[in-house]
């Protein structure tokens, strides 16, 4: 549980110096040294370190609602970093000076007008939307104010992305096309394999041990999106380079993936894209090649063979099914095709008959 007193300490100090207003009478009392703790008591007794709810503006809840995200939710840096610009960028300027109670539908209809003149696209405004609708959750259940319920606001309505993956072939061609007589392509395989088996992000790969991979039982545990963790499963494809990767390895680093060089360090999620596309360039793949890309190619691998989407969410690590099925539920046209050839049967008994006599 967050302490909310410094929290809310804080925030008042920050906006008292630039609205040249005064929020606070007296410091609130230090807190343990704990970081968490010391952004921090209870809520209840936070509520006498601030304004009155009833009279708290947006612009006033905007810095505790991400302190909230980032430490009570525990949502990735990326996904913090996006809610903030969302902020910053249109969310402050529209509703900041407004009473947290004040907020009324047609503020938000204004908003969404706004977005529209601006050319928005439909992702973009669906994002902005998503974010202002988590920031009233919050100020309802956290901050206990009496505004604008969250559920009134309807989301534009986004078409289904259209997910691009590698096929078989072409993931043998980047296979072909890895230099792994050199150690450093010795690595690329190895990643690229543990990618392609276990649907990892990008992020989760790289921070794996030595020692993370059960060998016997072909899993590791990964701590993903908001610090959850999951078992992910490797096959013997991916756990046999990784063998032939690390026995060239001299060096004590206890991280998986790792520079080369006199001292090597943990590979970095960023560094990876960069091997990917070079050797996507050589093998000739016109898809840009990323880590991503082989984690859609994961999933739709698995959708194409018939696992079930809630399946998927689990192997994914994705925290809503709706994501999964966002994605995932509808068929490619091949499979399509397919299932056409395969199920579609408007043949009369007679003709069934004639069928088996003409064999």
């Amino acid at each position: 549980m967050i302490n909310f007193s410094r929290l809310f300490y804080k925030c008042k100090v920050v906006y008292a110096a630039n609205m040249k207003e005064k929020f606070v009478n007296e410091p609130a009392e230090q807190g343990p040294a704990d970081p968490d703790v010391a952004k921090a008591g209870a809520f209840e007794q936070s509520k006498s370190n601030i304004a009155d709810i009833s009279t708290l503006r947006v612009f006033e809840a905007f810095e505790p609602f991400l302190l909230y995200c980032r430490v009570e939710k525990q949502y990735s840096l990326e996904s913090h970093q996006k809610m903030k610009e969302a902020f910053q960028s249109w969310l402050l300027r529209h509703f900041g000076d407004l009473e947290l109670i004040s907020i009324k539908p047609m503020h938000v209809l204004a908003l969404r007008q706004a977005m529209v003149e601006r050319g928005l696209s439909v992702s973009r405004q669906y994002s902005l939307l998503m974010v202002l609708k988590l920031f009233l959750k919050f100020c309802r259940t956290t901050l206990e104010a009496h505004c604008l319920d969250p559920a009134s606001i309807r989301l534009p309505h986004r078409k289904a992305p259209q997910v691009e993956y590698l096929t078989n072939p072409e993931i043998q061609t980047i296979r072909d096309n890895i230099d792994t007589f050199r150690t450093s392509g010795a690595r690329l395989r190895a990643l690229f394999e543990t990618l392609l088996s276990t649907g990892m992000r990008i992020s989760e790969a790289v921070s794996l041990d030595r020692k993370s991979i059960d060998y016997a039982a072909k899993e590791a545990l990964v701590i993903g999106k908001g610090n959850k963790g999951r078992i992910v499963f490797f096959n013997d494809e991916s756990l046999k380079w990784i063998r032939r990767y690390l026995s060239r390895r001299h060096d004590s680093n206890p991280a998986l993936f790792v520079t080369y060089g006199d001292v090597p360090t943990r590979l970095k999620r960023g560094d990876v894209p960069r091997f990917l596309k070079a050797v996507a360039m050589i093998a000739g793949i016109k898809k840009r090649v990323t880590p991503h890309l082989l984690r859609h190619t994961f999933c739709t691998n698995l959708r194409n063979n018939g696992a079930d989407v809630s399946l998927i969410k689990e192997l994914a690590g994705h925290q809503d099914i709706q994501t999964t099925a966002r994605y995932y539920l509808a068929a490619d046209k091949d499979v399509l095709k397919a299932a056409v050839g395969r199920y579609l049967n408007y043949a009369s008994e007679a003709d069934a008959m004639d069928g088996q006599l003409s064999r």
